[in-house]
Formats: structure tokens, sequence, C-alpha cells
């Protein structure tokens, strides 16, 4: 393969790489403060139990939606929405 092709597969698989760990810690990171959620999908998809409903989270890529129309991006930020709601 191309040295081009070559640099990209090693993107992919450090991206691949890193949404995996993203997947461990942040189920972490909720585990220990106490913040329940189920875990569907190997992992990929948590739904998070907040003050005001269910969250949608997906901690590979960070993305979160709550049900009734709020959006953000990371698990801290999520943390912090959960808390001051």
């Amino acid at each position: 393969m191309s040295e081009i092709g070559d640099d990209f597969n090693a993107i992919k698989k450090e991206r691949q790489a890193k949404r995996a760990d993203n997947r461990d810690q942040s189920a972490d990171y909720l585990a220990q403060r106490s913040i329940p959620f189920t875990a569907n999908n190997m992992g990929a998809h948590l739904i998070v139990e907040g003050r005001t409903g269910y969250i949608d989270f997906w901690p590979g890529t960070g993305r979160w939606n709550t049900r009734d129309g709020h959006k953000g991006f990371g698990v801290r930020n999520l943390v912090n929405y959960i808390v001051a709601a």
C-alpha cells in the first residue's frame, strides 16, 4: 500500500482506539459520581438518568442529547448539566 494509505490506516486505528478508551473512561467517570445509567450496544450508547429525564449519551464521540432537546458535548459537561439541572 502507498505511504499515504498507510498514514490514513494508522490515523483510523488511533481514532478507533481513542473512541474505545472514551467509552471505558466515560462509564467509569459516571459510575464514580454515582450517576445512574444503562449501557446499550456494548457501551457505545449510554442512557443516563438526569434530574429532568433521560439523556442519550454516546461516549465514543462525547455527544449527548436530552429527551427534551438540550444538546451538549463531553462527559464532564454532561455531569455539570445533571448536577446543575
